[in-house]
C-alpha cells in the first residue's frame, strides 16, 4: 500500500492538511511500507480519534480512487498512548525514527526518506520543546 514513493507522497499532503485544519503539532513521523507511526501534540479541543480519521480517511478516498480500488484501506484499530514526560517524548521519537532500521529497510534512522529522522524533513518539534 504505502510502499510506492507516490503513495507515501500523497499520505504526507494529507497529514499536511489535516496539521493545518486541525493545528495539531507533527513531532515525529515515519510512513513505513504497511503502517505509519505519528507522534503528535493535539489542541485542547481536538481528539487523536478525529486526527486519525482524517488521516485515514481522505488518503484512503484519494487512494481508492486514483488506482480504481474499493473498500478499506486501512486496519479499523490504531494504538495510541499518552506522554507524561519529555523523557517519554524522547523514547517515542526515538522509537518511531528507528522502525525502518528494524524492518530492515536501511542502516541508519536518517537515511529514510519518509520520516522525521530524515534531515530534509520538517516536524513541530523544535517550537514544541521551545
Amino acid at each position: 500500500m504505502l510502499a510506492s514513493r507516490t503513495a507515501a507522497s500523497a499520505l504526507m499532503q494529507v497529514i499536511a492538511e489535516v496539521r493545518c485544519e486541525t493545528r495539531f503539532e507533527l513531532l515525529a513521523f515515519v510512513v513505513m511500507p504497511d503502517h505509519i507511526h505519528l507522534v503528535l501534540a493535539l489542541p485542547p479541543r481536538v481528539k487523536v480519534s478525529r486526527v486519525i480519521q482524517l488521516i485515514k480517511g481522505r488518503f484512503a478516498y484519494r487512494y481508492n480512487v486514483g488506482s480504481g480500488r474499493a473498500g478499506a484501506l486501512w486496519q479499523a484499530r490504531y494504538h495510541e498512548k499518552a506522554l507524561r514526560s519529555e523523557r517519554a517524548l524522547v523514547a517515542a521519537i526515538e522509537y518511531v525514527h528507528n522502525n525502518p532500521v528494524k524492518a530492515g529497510l536501511v542502516g541508519q534512522a536518517e537515511s529514510f526518506l519518509w520520516s522525521s529522522a530524515h534531515p530534509s524533513s520538517r516536524t513541530d518539534l523544535d517550537s514544541y520543546l521551545g
